[in-house]
């Protein structure tokens, strides 16, 4: 009987003591001084919803950082020192409770039609480095004025903000203050760069990332789509792999409960699901830091929904159809070969990705860096491919299987292009001549697989090739053989 009471006791002072570990967070949505009622309010692990008043309030667990909402349609992205601000931090007062406003201003502007620029792995590591970020930053800005113009846009940095977490607190501010340059309010995904790996746990390795942008997922609405934000670098005290913890599935699980399902989801991550192994089915040969391990259960959430997955990481430019209803687009960097040359691992020069969203229609492009629009692919003359030196070879960086590429000579259709692996000519060049001075000079040529060889019937003729992309764009490249030398 004592034995009993003793437990009694003990049951009764552990459930004390978890109630005592509780906050109380609680607030309002307002705007413009009026409530806006249905809004997801979530602190990382659970979600309530505004009622019509514009109130919510949760008990959350003692350690929650953060207070967060998902924004609705219709409402311009607050932002603060250049940064989205959908949150609050959590401070609890000396009776554990914590009380924020969140205050939203209502656009004037139909978002159903909008634009989204897209940049991943920036990663600056020298000062030079910053210039190219904001010419970046300049010529998006020219391009939403002239070519959409009074439509609303954002933009996506998917991840290697920086170079070396070490420089973060040096180069965070300015990487901030340049993409700011653009005009418009930019998102930011955390990167396997961006965290502290010296960190003894991946929750401790999200330090300075948290300080200058808040939370490492979080969601929010735009026209008829909704956008989700993941964290899938895991730190693991020496090395980092891509893996979606148990809390953040739950998390979006709950977040997608608000959304009807049939609709656009877009997921913007750093690592990618998928890869160029999984497609050839050669599973073995994936590496856990350039895929993430556990995508099935992210793909399992996704089934009720359209799904497009934005990653970067790779340095490379690559289009996975993995069903009618999910397609995971793998960009090229920015930073080119982390800065060393002017093309990436695949040799895509350094640029960015325009989004054009149209209700649940989604059309992108790529945009090289200071050249035209038109500039999707580069064509090379006979002799420049190590593997096939005896054929006109085309790289179409934004290929995917829906594409069709022709070509013709002297004006004569030759039928499609025949896709092969292998690696570009312009950096492969670039490497051998040049690569023993980049500044990191283990840096090197990968292979591709999106390139294209037709083999010309004559010497001295001109060869067209004309790619047709997704949504049935068409560009066109010319050669004119006899002015090769």
């Amino acid at each position: 009987m004592k034995r009993l009471i003793v437990f009694a006791f003990v049951a009764l002072a552990v459930v004390a003591s978890a109630a005592a570990r509780l906050i109380d967070i609680s607030g309002k949505v307002l705007s413009d001084g009026k409530p806006v009622a249905g809004v997801p309010v979530t602190d990382g692990t659970q979600f309530v919803t505004t009622d019509k008043s514009g109130k919510y309030s949760m008990k959350s667990a003692e350690g929650t950082k953060y207070v967060y909402i998902t924004l609705p349609d219709g409402y311009e992205v607050p932002v603060a020192d250049g940064v989205p601000v959908l949150y609050a931090d959590v401070e609890p007062d000396s009776k554990g409770r914590f009380s924020h406003d969140f205050n939203l201003v209502k656009s004037d502007r139909d978002m159903t039609r909008h634009i989204i620029f897209v940049q991943a792995d920036p990663q600056v590591y020298f000062d030079p480095n910053l210039d190219e970020v904001e010419k970046a930053s300049v010529e998006m800005k020219n391009i939403l004025a002239g070519d959409y113009p009074g439509q609303t846009a954002f933009g996506l940095v998917l991840g290697d903000i920086v170079g070396q977490y070490k420089q973060g607190d040096r180069y965070f501010p300015w990487m901030v203050k340049n993409i700011a340059e653009a005009g418009f309010p930019t998102f930011y995904v955390c990167g396997n760069h961006d965290i502290e790996m010296d960190a003894a746990t991946n929750e401790d390795s999200r330090k300075a990332f948290n300080h200058y942008f808040g939370p490492t997922y979080y969601s929010f609405n735009r026209g008829k789509i909704h956008y989700v934000v993941l964290d899938n670098v895991y730190w693991m005290g020496r090395y980092y792999a891509g893996y979606y913890t148990k809390q953040q599935l739950e998390w979006l699980k709950k977040d997608l409960s608000y959304v009807p399902e049939g609709s656009t989801v877009v997921i913007s991550q750093h690592i990618p699901c998928y890869s160029r192994q999984a497609r050839h089915k050669e599973w073995g040969k994936e590496s856990y830091h350039k895929v993430v391990s556990n995508r099935q259960a992210l793909f399992d959430i996704l089934k009720p929904y359209n799904t497009h997955i934005l990653s970067g990481h790779e340095h490379y430019s690559e289009n996975y159809v993995l069903s009618d209803n999910l397609y995971e687009h793998c960009h090229a960097p920015l930073s080119n070969l982390f800065w060393c040359t002017q093309w990436a691992m695949d040799g895509t020069p350094g640029g960015y990705y325009v989004y054009e969203v149209d209700g649940d229609n989604i059309d992108w492009y790529y945009k090289v860096l200071g050249r035209d629009k038109d500039y999707q692919f580069e064509l090379y003359p006979r002799g420049r491919s190590r593997q096939h030196p005896e054929a006109v070879v085309a790289n179409i960086w934004n290929v995917d299987s829906t594409w069709k590429i022709e070509w013709s000579e002297d004006g004569k259709p030759m039928g499609e292009m025949i896709r092969f692996t292998g690696e570009d000519p312009n950096l492969w060049d670039d490497v051998v001549a040049n690569g023993k001075n980049y500044p990191f000079p283990y840096m090197g040529c990968d292979i591709t697989e999106h390139l294209f060889y037709a083999v010309p019937e004559k010497e001295n003729s001109v060869i067209t090739v004309k790619a047709t992309d997704h949504n049935g764009n068409v560009y066109t490249g010319t050669l004119d053989q006899k002015n090769i030398k």
